[in-house]
């Protein structure tokens, strides 16, 4: 089993398959739009329980939110959720809101009714945050969440990019892409292109992000 669980408790814990490893995310930031009740606040979808659940208030804009103490390389979501219109989005904390990933838009028909849903981010996505945003008028019911991330590379950092199977892989400095499919720029400096962008740093005599314009 080349993936990694990360299921999510009061206090998040990663399981690594490889290492036999327990990691401890200790001090994640997790918070609701509304909804003031213990018993009902942003904790309760991390206790691995389907008869406790997060809920907020009824209203617009309702969202559940989670922010890590690392950034992950998150490769798919299962959620439980009762029903109403959401968006799942990956994100980073240091980036503005309109940079974040959604990875689906679920529209869940019946509001009592609870649904299991997966949601698969393709390709995989970094980041430290993770959002359930409800995107029509009702309340947020959010009773359980796990997250399924790429393997962590050898230094313990995330994975910059996942093949089908969630192994951790790299392209060489002269190729970027989420198949290592496009060629840097023979503008950049040898050693900084972005394997996932192309960015990087020019060369004298080129300019732009991707070292691509004589200038």
């Amino acid at each position: 089993m080349d993936f990694q669980w990360v299921i999510f408790e009061v206090f998040v814990i990663l399981l690594t398959h490889f290492s036999k490893e327990v990691w401890s995310f200790v001090g994640n930031n997790v918070s609701q739009s509304s909804g003031s009740s213990i018993q009902n606040g942003p904790e309760s979808a991390l206790d691995n329980s389907d008869d406790t659940c997060a809920v907020t208030n009824y209203g617009a804009g309702n969202y559940w939110r989670i922010q890590f103490n690392q950034t992950l390389t998150v490769k798919s979501v299962e959620l439980r959720l009762k029903g109403g219109n959401y968006t799942i989005e990956v994100g980073n904390s240091l980036k503005k809101v309109s940079d974040r990933h959604v990875c689906a838009s679920e529209n869940l028909p019946f509001p009592s009714s609870k649904y299991t849903v997966n949601v698969s981010c393709k390709p995989a996505v970094r980041g430290d945050i993770i959002v359930v945003k409800r995107v029509d008028t009702g309340y947020l019911s959010l009773c359980d969440i796990k997250l399924r991330v790429c393997e962590l590379s050898t230094d313990g950092e995330p994975c910059p990019m996942c093949t089908v199977d969630t192994t951790c892989r790299h392209c060489d400095q002269s190729h970027y892409g989420d198949s290592c499919e496009h060629n840097c720029s023979p503008g950049c400096v040898p050693g900084s292109c972005d394997e996932l962008t192309g960015k990087c740093n020019c060369i004298t005599g080129f300019t732009g992000t991707h070292c691509r314009f004589l200038g």
